[in-house]
């Protein structure tokens, strides 16, 4: 008789969650970023989504997604975002040391790009450059072209 008023106990919350998270998505929008040149096999993509420049500075990105790099063209998506300007920031960690390695005068030795026209700068661009709008209800997309 204890096993109904478990199962009852938790849908009801669960419930609950669910529409408050379907209520929190009404005005959300998505980012999606179409990433080129992936080297296949060869680690892991490491996608930051960032929401300021000064986030960017700081590294500490909104939302992040790690993806196994396993074409040579990924789709990674953001979803449930409020209305505002992102942009995403990709490198490939080749040797799984959960960092974007460099030389020793700080260019990167790993593939990398940003939700950009055209290639990857090779000095980090302002947030300015790549940030997208936003808009509820919205979806965005973007292309990262990332280095050879």
């Amino acid at each position: 008789m204890t096993a109904p008023l478990k199962t009852a106990f938790w849908t009801v919350p669960l419930t609950l969650l669910a529409l408050v998270g379907a209520a929190a998505d009404v005005d959300a929008g998505e980012l999606r970023a179409t990433i080129h040149n992936v080297k296949p096999n060869q680690g892991r993509l490491m996608v930051a989504l960032y929401d300021s420049e000064a986030a960017r500075q700081a590294d500490r990105p909104w939302a992040g997604q790690f993806l196994p790099s396993t074409g040579s063209e990924l789709v990674v998506v953001f979803t449930g975002l409020p209305p505002g300007r992102y942009g995403v920031a990709v490198y490939q960690d080749r040797d799984g040391n959960g960092r974007l390695d460099t030389n020793l005068v700080g260019i990167p030795t790993e593939p990398y790009g940003f939700g950009m026209p055209g290639p990857a700068p090779r000095l980090p661009p302002s947030f300015d450059r790549f940030a997208l709008t936003v808009a509820a209800d919205g979806v965005v997309a973007t292309d990262v072209r990332m280095t050879p």
